[in-house]
């Protein structure tokens, strides 16, 4: 404890104070200097302005800098476009000059700028030879290999815009030359590859007679990288020559290639195979191409070598292109090789004490190939699946397929996952079995497996939903998928991956296609809206909000889309925090770009516009830049006092606005606003013309949900009533049933109640007293008049086409007596009115208009007279008009024989006398102002009551 604090060979005050001094040398305050140009360099890199740009670009290239002349180089392009002759004659071979002795980054840029002229064609292809191609060949030669890659890359690509004799001449002699034993490796690397560009440009005559030895010999090479660069390049020169030399020349070189002892070559040999499946015939396919593939693979899986992830990635090639020609025993072979690769490596790891055994040698990069082999595999699924065909894949590739899902390294899952939509297409009716995985993969713990999933998960929900049946398979997925979907979205939402987050949401936008209106508005709305009303990044707030215009758009019920509606304005425009404020006016976007403009205009127009007076300047410098798209879904002449309140916010954020940007913002929104022309309806332009089109299909839409709905209702409205009338019948027959025993008066008062039961009422005589019809209904003969009164109601109603509902009276039609309303018996006496009960002054009243109405009905015709029965249904004015003639006419043919009729009521005012007292039928009063012409029909209104 006693000894002095050291570091590092110093004492604590030293090691103190030499702190202090590097604090010191660090302070803010001290000037930096380091950096800034001097006065000499200033001018050196300054040019005179009155230069043109030829004589600027000569001058920077003679005296200026090197950064100066990169950008002289740089722009040689532009310079020549703009100035050919002049660039030409004086620029480029100054260019040429600067090149040989240029530092690396000079020679990048120049290659940029050679391959730029000759995309342009802004010179001749003769010209372009003569200069800037002799320079290319010039520093392919270079010893620098870098710079001279970078050049061969230039000629590379140049190639396929000069001429045949260009190419013939001057670019085939090099390759010819570079080719040659006697020249270096790099050499005839160089030569392999310009071979390759060359043979795209020649006839199969050319490629015989001038390609072709020097392929056979660079085939036959001593170096190994070279056989493997010729061997990649055989593909190209097989296409050029065609079918009968390639079968003749280059397949025996195939084949002695496929058997080179470095793996290098064979796989290069192996990817130049699967290129020529296209071009041979089936002849050779099965007679050399199939037999060799075979071979090599089972060498492979042999031999374990490092030729099997490549087998691996071209497999699902090799099958597909061979498929035509396999024969059933091949293809039980293939599936099994495949199988193989899938679990290639999971049984073969080593123990943790022979892991550290320096003895095994490369541990991990055996590792590494194993699961390179299942990677591949696991991408080869979709082509491998369609290879085996639906009906065979339970029982061919569906233990692989779990044994892929079910892969410890997630490279492997995230591969499979990425192709599971392909898998899920072509499974067609057979995508039940892999349902499970697919919930698997949505409860997968790496976020990664769940992001390649969540990616297509549209393609594959809509997969499910073609190939699943329509019954209880498809229900019970989507039942056991809404949970698995819904807790992926939790454990995003409680991890630190927004990105992810943020396309769940935007995924579960497209669950409309597959699920009910009713299922996503139970089980994902909730979700999606608690994300937007909880603290969460930007994207994320966007992804739920267009989400939810999603769901607002494909909701089938109005109720539910305006609760939607107003629930986004609540939760969003009218948030104390001004970030929701900004958030609505980011909504907004998406429901002009979602939702048609009446549908805009009605519910969000004008809550937008109140936001131009939010007290956050922020919050108004959003709503400016909307201006304008407000003004675009405006239509004359409907939205004309929506146009007028744009206009009064806009004159008053002119005036009144203080804050600076907000002033610019609104100014600029003004002048985009002058640009845009309010649509007429009637007057429509072209230009107008295909955005109209699809609002008014976004119009239909939403007009033919609200149809369906209606639709829907009136449906269910119908099986509600249709159901009534059966059930009133059966307990009319159970009750007489029940009553069977009873005696013959018994069983029709029975009846009698039933059918009132019903909602049908018995029809009284139309005269005599109450008292008689309570006689009569205790009677034999008044049971059958009371039945045939029934009938003849029946009848009426039949004809007439409405129902007998109380206490609307039925029309009868003309010519016909009108049966006369039941007398209520059981009604207290006390309330009963009496006939004369109105007054003198009244009945007077009401006999001079009845006369009125006689004679007025006298004048008009039969045909006008008397309404229609579709007219009756129509308007229940009708019905009154139509019941008050036939009552009319009943009184008529009755008035000899009732002697109890008031002498002083009229045809208008109809009342029987009884000892017990007297009862009034309703009473209709014609207006004098009637018209009846044509089909009109009479207006008729009650007499008021006293």
């Amino acid at each position: 404890m006693g000894e002095t604090f050291q570091w590092g060979g110093m004492d604590g005050d030293d090691f103190m104070e030499e702190m202090e001094n590097d604090l010191r040398d660090l302070s803010l305050e001290r000037s930096i200097t380091t950096g800034l140009k001097t006065a000499e360099e200033i001018e050196r890199l300054t040019v005179d302005e009155k230069l043109n740009d030829v004589d600027r670009a000569l001058y920077l290239l003679s005296s200026g800098q090197d950064v100066q002349r990169i950008s002289v180089v740089r722009d040689l392009a532009k310079l020549i476009r703009e100035n050919q002759v002049e660039g030409m004659k004086q620029v480029v071979p100054k260019v040429r000059e600067v090149l040989h002795l240029s530092c690396q980054e000079l020679q990048e840029a120049a290659t940029q700028a050679f391959v730029q002229i000759a995309e342009d064609k802004s010179i001749p292809p003769q010209l372009y030879a003569q200069t800037f191609l002799q320079t290319i060949l010039q520093n392919i030669e270079s010893r620098d290999p870098d710079i001279s890659d970078s050049w061969l890359s230039v000629l590379l690509q140049v190639i396929k815009y000069l001429p045949k004799e260009i190419i013939k001449r001057d670019i085939l002699s090099i390759a010819i030359a570079k080719g040659q034993l006697n020249q270096s490796v790099q050499s005839r690397l160089a030569s392999c590859q310009i071979i390759g560009k060359v043979a795209t440009r020649f006839d199969s005559f050319m490629i015989k007679k001038d390609v072709l030895p020097l392929v056979t010999a660079l085939c036959q090479d001593v170096d190994y990288e070279v056989r493997a660069c010729m061997c990649k390049e055989l593909a190209i020169v097989a296409r050029g020559l065609g079918l009968e030399p390639t079968q003749s020349a280059i397949l025996p070189e195939l084949v002695e290639l496929s058997n080179d002892e470095e793996s290098c070559v064979r796989l290069s040999a192996l990817e130049t195979i699967v290129n020529l499946l296209s071009l041979l015939d089936d002849e050779t396919c099965n007679h050399t191409i199939i037999p060799l593939v075979c071979k090599y693979c089972d060498n492979a899986m042999q031999n374990k070598d490092v030729t099997l992830p490549s087998i691996a990635k071209q497999f699902g090639r090799l099958c597909h292109g061979l498929s035509v020609n396999l024969t059933e025993e091949q293809k039980i072979w293939s599936l099994n090789y495949y199988r193989d690769l899938c679990v290639f490596g999971l049984h073969e790891k080593p123990s943790q004490e022979d892991a550290l055994n320096p003895r095994i040698q490369a541990l991990y990069k055996e590792e590494e190939r194993h699961r390179e082999c299942r990677h591949h595999s696991a991408f080869n699924m979709p082509c491998m699946v369609l290879f085996a065909g639906a009906k065979n894949f339970k029982s061919e590739l569906y233990s692989s397929f779990a044994s892929l899902c079910d892969d410890p390294e997630e490279q492997v899952r995230v591969s499979l996952a990425k192709g599971f939509h392909e898998v899920a297409k072509l499974l067609g009716n057979s995508v039940s079995a892999i349902q499970g995985e697919f919930i698997n993969f949505l409860s997968d713990e790496n976020e990664e497996v769940v992001s390649a999933i969540i990616s297509n998960l549209p393609e594959t929900c809509e997969a499910f939903s073609k190939g699943l049946d329509q019954g209880h398979t498809k229900e019970n997925f989507f039942a056991e998928v809404i949970p698995a979907l819904l807790a992926a979205e939790a454990r995003a939402a409680k991890s630190r991956n927004w990105r992810l987050h943020s396309d769940i949401l935007d995924r579960f936008s497209y669950l409309t296609r597959c699920l009910s209106s009713e299922q996503v508005y139970q089980k994902f709305v909730p979700v999606v809206f608690n994300c937007i009303t909880s603290h969460k990044p930007l994207p994320v707030h966007l992804a739920a909000c267009r989400t939810i215009c999603v769901f607002i758009k494909h909701n089938k019920k109005q109720e539910q889309r305006q609760e939607l509606c107003s629930r986004l304005i609540e939760e969003c425009r009218n948030h104390q925090s001004s970030r929701y404020r900004r958030l609505f006016l980011d909504v907004c976007v998406f429901l002009i770009e979602i939702f048609s403009k009446s549908f805009f205009n009605q519910y969000f127009f004008e809550k937008v516009l109140e936001l131009a007076e939010d007290p956050i300047p922020n919050v108004r410098l959003r709503c400016c830049s909307l201006l304008p798209l407000l003004k675009s879904q405006l239509k004359l002449p409907k939205d004309r006092q929506l146009l007028q309140q744009l206009d009064l916010v806009v004159r008053k954020l002119l005036v009144m606005e203080k804050d600076r940007d907000v002033t610019a913002a609104i100014r600029q929104a003004a002048t985009d606003m002058d640009k845009f022309q309010v649509v007429v309806e009637s007057l429509t332009t072209k230009h107008y013309f295909e955005e109209d089109v699809l609002d008014q299909k976004k119009e239909d839409e939403e007009r033919l949900l609200i149809q369906l709905e209606v639709k829907e209702k009136e449906d269910n409205d119908k099986e509600t009533t249709s159901t009534k009338p059966e059930r009133r019948r059966t307990e009319a027959k159970t009750n007489e049933r029940n009553i069977g025993s009873a005696s013959t008066p018994a069983k029709k008062a029975s009846r009698l109640k039933a059918v009132s039961a019903s909602g049908r009422k018995s029809i009284p005589s139309p005269t005599g007293p109450p008292t008689h019809t309570a006689n009569r209904a205790s009677s034999g003969q008044a049971g059958k008049k009371a039945a045939t009164k029934l009938a003849r109601a029946k009848k009426t109603e039949a004809v007439n086409g409405t129902p007998t509902t109380p206490p609307t009276r039925i029309p009868s039609k003309a010519g016909k007596k009108s049966p006369a309303p039941e007398l209520n018996n059981n009604t207290k006496p006390a309330i009963r009115r009496r006939a004369d009960s109105d007054g003198y002054l009244a009945a007077a009243s009401r006999t001079a208009r009845a006369e009125r109405l006689k004679k007025k009905e006298s004048s008009i015709p039969s045909s006008t007279s008397i309404p229609t029965s579709s007219d009756v249904r129509r308007s229940s004015l009708g019905n009154l008009a139509h019941e008050r003639r036939s009552s009319l006419k009943s009184e008529q043919s009755h008035k000899g024989s009732t002697g109890s009729l008031d002498r002083k009521s009229t045809s208008g005012d109809v009342t029987r006398r009884s000892s017990g007292g007297s009862i009034p039928q309703p009473r209709v009063t014609k207006s004098p102002s009637l018209r009846t012409s044509g089909n009109t029909t009479p207006k008729v209104r009650r007499a008021a009551k006293p």
